[in-house]
C-alpha cells in the first residue's frame, strides 16, 4: 500500500473499531460487575428474610409456652411479620426474572395467610384455649411459615440461574469483540505492510558496496563480513527440515537469494542459513587474494569478527584442507574425532578455475554425507558467480596460444 492517504485511512478506521471494541468491552464489563453485585446483594436479602420466617415461627410458637409472657411474644411477632413485609418489598426491587415474580407472590400470599392465622391464634389465646391455639400455629401456622421460606429460597435461585445467564451472555459478547477488533488490527498491519521490492543497483561510484562490472558480482575486497550474531541469526533460529527433498528446496531458495544479493551487508543472512541447511557449526568463505599466494578470508559466520580479522589469510600452498581443496580443485573431507567436529572444503570454480573455497566445521557426522556434498557444490557454484575475478576465458586461453 503506497497511498499516504489510504495509509491514513486505514490507520484511522483501525483505531475507530479498536477503539469502539474496547468501549464496548468496558461497557459490558460493568454490566458484569453490575449483574453480580445485584445477585451478592438478592442472596443476602432472601437468607436475611428466611432466617426472619424462622424467628416468626419460634415467637408464634411462645404463645402457647407455659409461664410466658404473651403480651411480649405477640409484640415479637408483629414486628418479625414487619421486617418480613419490608424483606419482600425490597426483594422484588432487585428481581428481573418472571420466575422470581412468581415466587415471591407465592411468599406474599403464604405471609398474609399466615398473618391471619396469628391474629386468630392470639384470640384463643386471649380467651385461654390454649389447645385451639396450639392446633392453628404448629399445622397451618407452620406449614404457612415454611412454604414462604420455599418460595423465598426458589425466587433466589431462579434470580441467579437468570443472572448468571446475563453474564455468560455477556462474556461472550466481550470474546467476539476481542475477536473482532484483533482481526481488524491484524489486517491493518497486513495492508500497512510494505511490499519487498528488488533493491537499485548502484552505477555511480567505485566507492559503493555493491559493483556492476558486467557479471553482477559482489566485491569483497574491503569486506571482510562477519556473522557473529551481531549482523545474523544464529543457526539455530533459522528453521530448516533435513529431509532430502526440503534440503533440495531449501538449497534452491537459498542460491535464488544468493542469486539477487546486491550488499554484502546481506551476506551473513545467507551464511547462517546455509550452516543451518548442512548442520554446520561455522562457514569461512575464503577468496584468491588478487596478489596471489594467499586466500583471503572474505566472509564467515559462527566464528566472530575478531577471528576473522585474526585469521585474515593463508598461504594456498598450505598443508590443510582449505587449500588443498584451491590447488586441486576437489572436494575436502576431515571425518569427525571423538571430541572434534567434522569439516569439509569445497573449491569455487569459475572457467574450470578455482577462485575460492567454502569451508564449513559440520557437526553429527554431517561431512561425510553424499547429500551435504551435492548441497555445498551447489552453493559453492553460487558464490563463486558472486566473486570479482579476472581468471581468463577458453578465448582469452586460445588466443594466447596462438600468439
Amino acid at each position: 500500500m503506497e497511498h499516504r492517504w489510504v495509509r491514513f485511512l486505514v490507520v484511522v478506521a483501525a483505531l475507530a473499531t479498536l477503539g469502539l471494541s474496547g468501549y464496548q468491552i468496558r461497557r459490558s464489563e460493568l454490566v458484569v460487575k453490575e449483574e453480580q453485585s445485584i445477585e451478592n446483594v438478592f442472596t443476602e436479602l432472601s437468607w436475611a428474610l428466611s432466617l426472619e420466617l424462622a424467628d416468626l415461627r419460634a415467637s408464634q410458637q411462645a404463645y402457647v409456652a407455659n409461664g410466658q409472657d404473651t403480651h411480649y411474644w405477640t409484640i415479637r411477632v408483629t414486628n418479625h411479620l414487619e421486617a418480613v413485609r419490608t424483606s419482600l418489598d425490597n426483594l422484588r426491587r432487585l428481581i428481573v426474572s418472571p420466575g422470581s415474580v412468581n415466587a415471591l407472590d407465592g411468599a406474599d400470599e403464604a405471609i398474609a395467610s399466615l398473618e391471619r392465622v396469628d391474629r386468630q391464634a392470639r384470640e384463643h389465646t386471649d380467651r385461654e384455649q390454649i389447645l385451639l391455639a396450639s392446633d392453628l400455629i404448629f399445622t397451618d401456622g407452620l406449614e404457612l411459615a415454611n412454604r414462604a421460606a420455599e418460595q423465598v429460597e426458589l425466587a433466589r435461585a431462579t434470580e441467579r440461574a437468570t443472572r448468571n445467564e446475563t453474564v455468560r451472555a455477556t462474556r461472550a459478547t466481550q470474546a467476539q469483540l476481542l475477536a473482532t477488533g484483533t482481526g481488524i488490527g491484524i489486517l491493518a498491519l497486513l495492508l500497512l505492510a510494505p511490499l519487498r521490492r528488488p533493491a537499485a543497483r548502484s552505477t555511480t561510484s567505485e566507492s559503493d558496496e555493491f559493483q556492476t562490472t558486467g557479471s553482477d558480482t559482489l566485491d569483497l575486497r574491503d569486506y571482510p563480513v562477519s556473522g557473529d550474531g551481531t549482523n545474523g541469526p544464529l543457526t539455530s533460529d533459522v528453521s530448516v527440515d533435513h529431509g532430502s527433498a526440503s534440503q533440495l528446496q531449501e538449497a534452491a531458495e537459498l542460491c535464488t537469494d544468493l542469486g539477487g544479493l546486491t550488499d554484502v551487508s546481506g551476506l551473513p543472512d545467507l551464511l547462517a542459513r546455509a550452516a543451518a541447511l548442512i548442520n554446520a557449526s561455522g562457514l569461512i568463505l575464503w577468496v584468491k587474494d588478487t596478489n596471489g599466494g594467499t586466500l583471503r578470508a572474505a566472509g564467515e559466520y559462527g566464528y566472530g569478527q575478531d577471528f576473522l580479522q585474526r585469521i585474515n589469510s593463508i598461504p594456498d600452498d598450505g598443508n590443510n584442507p582449505t587449500a588443498k581443496a584451491f590447488r586441486e580443485s576437489s572436494l575436502q573431507v576431515v571425518p569427525n574425532g571423538n571430541s572434534t567436529n567434522g569439516a569439509l572444503a569445497q573449491p569455487l570454480l569459475v572457467n574450470n578455475h578455482c577462485v575460492g573455497v567454502l569451508s564449513a566445521e559440520l557437526r553429527d557426522g554431517w561431512e561425510s554425507r553424499n547429500d551435504v556434498h551435492a548441497i555445498t557444490t551447489i552453493l559453492a557454484a553460487q558464490l563463486a558467480s558472486l566473486i570479482p575475478t579476472d581468471v581468463p576465458t577458453k578465448s582469452d586461453t586460445a588466443a594466447a596460444a596462438h600468439g
